[in-house]
């Protein structure tokens, strides 16, 4: 009797142990899917932050060249106002001498 009672205790915890390790099993399983989804939205956002990384510098490189494009472009205007000043003045000083001849 009391083998008997220690068998079906064993058998028991037998089967509860297969059970629960059939559990493990499956929530592992599950846990490898999500490791592989995680894995290859982990990939998917690094290729995307080095081509985020690749357009900043390229943004950084245009920009300079555009900065660069733009001080030349605003030194040949501030050139020619300054020749253009220049005429305007030129122009009043001789209409000025030519009143001047006028009048005498």
């Amino acid at each position: 009797m009391m083998s008997s009672l220690a068998n079906t205790i064993l058998f028991l915890a037998l089967v509860t142990t297969s059970v629960m390790v059939a559990v493990m099993y499956v929530k592992l399983r599950k846990l490898d899917r999500y490791h592989a989804e995680y894995q290859q939205i982990f990939d998917k956002t690094g290729t995307a932050l080095t081509a985020a990384q690749k357009a900043v510098v390229g943004f950084g490189a245009e920009g300079k060249e555009t900065l660069s494009a733009l001080a030349q472009r605003i030194e040949e205007a501030q050139a020619v106002a300054r020749q253009l000043e220049a005429l305007t003045q030129e122009a009043r000083q001789q209409i000025h001498s030519r009143s001047g001849i006028v009048r005498s």
